[in-house]
């Protein structure tokens, strides 16, 4: 089970590797590539990934179980993971608030004997964390590669209509996917075990997260931050430096080189049509890979930044949908990706008609 768990970690920077000494057939790597990377997002990812790290070590999350049990009608209990989800992915990011709130949605549907409700419930989380995620460039992986290009009040400008135009998708998904399920009662049937976590600690890594989330704002530079970051682990909780996952970490690094010696034949390719080719690439790699590989070219970055954005949401391919699809059972999946795939396009469609009158 851990070997195949390692293979599965393994392939997204495996990919990104290869694609990285493909990229150098186009144009050599040099010096001056390397010292113009976008650091500032890797320093930003880096940090993230230590911090969700921590949280998940010390359970962090586990206190929404309380709160999640005053709910006891399907439909409430739906509306308060979505709602949790789109307000805590901007600065959780998306996929790690999809595999927290998914794992515990998942154990509650289980202990109030309704897993019947699984993949609904994972459906719409995972659109509500993947919307959320887009207003602050800690809510994902390619917008905290995007996130200095345009300047803060920019990239709040460029995707602002898009955050409040899901907010009414999602709203919408609540009893598109329940249906007359909507006012069924859950029961709990199950006692579970108290939260063991280290107070302490869970506040440190809240602060991470939180210095995390402020490092977009340009208030701090990301060299003093990494410095500032692996210090503080050092002394007080070395062993996160184990637990982390570091493929996202890898992949990002991996993509923005191949990106930057693959610009000339990326700038040649997305000279005209560039919002809907990316947009379409999007679709068939996800966010992080198209906004590794195009950051680094001339086209216009707001509408990359816009494109990238947009094309996760249409297909399972984005980096949520493919966390929820893994989290959840086998046998839950198929419905999964089709409920998911059918709200997902709602909100594409949106996505495009807003994006077509000119926001």
């Amino acid at each position: 089970m851990r070997t195949e768990k390692f293979i599965r970690a393994s392939l997204f920077p495996a990919a990104s590797f290869i694609i990285m000494l493909l990229s150098f057939l186009i144009t050599p790597p040099t010096g001056e590539m390397i010292v113009s990377l976008r650091w500032d997002g890797i320093a930003m990812i880096a940090v993230m990934t230590l911090a969700l790290a921590g949280l998940k070590k010390e359970k962090v999350m586990d206190g929404l179980v309380k709160a999640a049990d005053a709910f006891s009608h399907t439909g409430s209990l739906l509306a308060f993971f979505t709602i949790i989800a789109f307000i805590l992915a901007p600065f959780i990011t998306s996929p790690f608030a999809v595999v927290s709130i998914l794992s515990i949605a998942y154990s509650m549907l289980r202990e109030r004997e309704r897993e019947d409700l699984t993949a609904s419930f994972a459906a719409l989380i995972t659109l509500a964390a993947t919307a959320g995620g887009m207003i602050f460039p800690s809510g994902s992986y390619h917008n905290m590669v995007l996130h200095k290009v345009l300047g803060n009040e920019s990239f709040l400008k460029t995707l602002l209509p898009y955050f409040i135009a899901s907010i009414p998708v999602i709203a919408v998904s609540v009893p598109l996917l329940l249906g007359k399920r909507l006012t069924e009662r859950t029961y709990i049937t199950e006692e579970r075990t108290e939260n063991n976590g280290n107070k302490g600690m869970r506040m440190l890594y809240v602060c991470f997260v939180f210095i995390a989330f402020l490092t977009s704002f340009s208030l701090f530079k990301w060299v003093d931050i990494i410095i500032f970051t692996v210090a503080i682990l050092l002394v007080f909780d070395r062993e996160v430096f184990l637990k982390a996952d570091y493929s996202i970490l890898l992949s990002a690094l991996f993509l923005l080189i191949a990106g930057e010696c693959a610009a000339p034949l990326v700038t040649e390719i997305f000279e005209e049509g560039t919002m809907w080719k990316a947009v379409v690439l999007t679709e068939i790699t996800g966010g992080l890979p198209t906004s590794s590989l195009l950051t680094s070219s001339e086209i216009d970055q707001s509408i990359l930044l816009r494109s990238v954005n947009i094309g996760s949401f249409g297909t399972i391919i984005s980096l949520p949908a493919l966390v929820a699809f893994s989290v959840i059972g086998k046998n839950h999946r198929k419905a999964f990706a089709l409920q998911y795939t059918i709200i997902s396009v709602l909100a594409l469609a949106v996505f495009i008609i807003i994006c077509m009158l000119g926001f």
